[in-house]
């Protein structure tokens, strides 16, 4: 349990606040982003990736704490901008992006756009020709192999990311060379997601670093940036040991070691999401009724799958249940299996299945689903039935912001013509 979200902080959030609610704790932020850097490749970047969270308020602490930060669309970049980015700061990243967005990229001078094949490279020479720019790119690259056993594989497998590394020949570089509005700075090579084991971590980045390091020497790139990814994995199930930090650290001292010598010229870059924000935050969710049918216990709640559909393992075969317990004022009894639903018409909105719970929770008790600071509310098909929309707040030393404001039924009307 977080030090600072006591069962009694949060039954005072939740009462000023109302429920849904997400919380987000500004001294776990804080943690976890000096962990990081301290654990990773010596002298290396870290970089948040926002799509796991992208509120304004969450971008700027890691703005304070000196992370740059990795965008995946216009959007994205609009809100870095606004939580006091500078270009320089900000990666572009997407197997999609439109012309609009490469143009605002290009306009803002971002630090790289990171693009997955040659035709996008000739689009963003194209238009930074148009706007009188010269716009820095990287070759995202899909790796023959993946050392990982990464929970989501992003590369080394058939995938819609990157150019193909069997690809990557002097035909390829040739025409790079020729785009004369782009530079061509270096490499993403993003291996997968959820890594809890060092020696996959340390495997894929060696494979990356070699493989940059071998096509730059070959084709004449000067490497002057190198991302890694990231892939720092969270303990979120009982089954799984959390990633050892202090094991990491040394084995990237390892590494540097036997690579620096090779990298002294380059920008080397590891980006994170999941395991800066996910244990920064909890949802908080408050039980409308309890029911028994056929046998089975289950508590129906005001928020579900419609705020955090990571938890309710939407799009999952198999799912688990995410860290989870209730705060609740009745006489201690007996565990029971419980059912944590929302209050979705659908079976689907399974919050927690059989999950150990007291038998005497009941409605106007509170869930609380750990592990939920990274891909949450803006992860999660939030107009499913038109439900109002949860507050986010953040919790320092001495104060507590709201991030997000609750919504309301007029805010489902907004973009709506009637």
């Amino acid at each position: 349990m977080n030090d600072n979200l006591t069962d009694e902080r949060i039954e005072e959030l939740a009462k000023k606040y109302g429920t849904p609610l997400y919380i987000y704790d500004r001294d776990v932020i804080r943690e976890n982003s000096r962990l990081l850097k301290d654990s990773v490749y010596p002298g290396a970047s870290v970089y948040y990736a926002m799509k796991c969270n992208p509120l304004v308020g969450i971008c700027r602490a890691f703005r304070e704490e000196g992370l740059g930060i990795e965008t995946a669309s216009k959007g994205e970049i609009v809100a870095a901008l606004k939580a006091g980015y500078t270009g320089d700061d900000i990666i572009f990243t997407s197997p999609g992006k439109t012309e609009e967005e490469i143009g605002f990229a290009v306009e803002n001078d971002l630090k790289v756009i990171n693009v997955d094949s040659l035709y996008e490279a000739g689009i963003v020479n194209s238009i930074a020709a148009k706007l009188n720019r010269k716009a820095r790119i990287a070759i995202r690259i899909n790796p023959m192999q993946c050392f990982s056993n990464a929970k989501i594989k992003m590369t080394g497998i058939p995938s819609q990311f990157g150019a193909e590394e069997e690809e990557l020949d002097e035909a390829f570089f040739d025409r790079l060379k020729s785009l004369s509005n782009i530079e061509t700075i270096g490499f993403q090579i993003y291996m997968g997601t959820q890594m809890l084991k060092v020696e996959d971590i340390i495997g894929n980045t060696e494979y990356a670093m070699r493989l940059a390091l071998r096509l730059s020497k070959e084709y004449g790139i000067k490497l002057k940036y190198l991302n890694c990814g990231g892939g720092f994995g969270v303990k979120y199930f009982k089954n799984e040991e959390p990633l050892d930090m202090q094991a990491l650290k040394s084995k990237m001292q390892d590494l540097h070691e036997r690579m620096g010598a090779e990298l002294t010229d380059t920008e080397v870059i590891f980006e994170s999401g999941r395991f800066l924000m996910a244990r920064a935050g909890v949802m908080v969710t408050r039980v409308l009724y309890r029911k028994d049918s056929k046998g089975q216990r289950f508590l129906i709640c005001d928020g579900g799958s419609n705020f955090h559909s990571s938890a309710a393992f939407l799009g999952r075969f198999v799912r688990n249940n995410f860290p989870q317990r209730a705060i609740s004022h009745c006489a201690k009894s007996e565990d029971i299996e419980t059912m944590v639903c929302g209050p979705l018409c659908t079976s689907l909105d399974v919050m927690g299945q059989k999950v150990m719970m007291d038998a005497g929770v009941d409605a106007g008790d509170l869930i609380v689903i750990e592990c939920s600071g990274a891909y949450g509310f803006t992860y999660s098909p939030s107009l499913f039935l038109s439900h109002s929309s949860p507050a986010e707040i953040m919790i320092g030393a001495d104060k507590v912001t709201v991030l997000r404001r609750r919504g309301d039924e007029e805010d489902l009307l907004k973009l709506q013509e009637y």
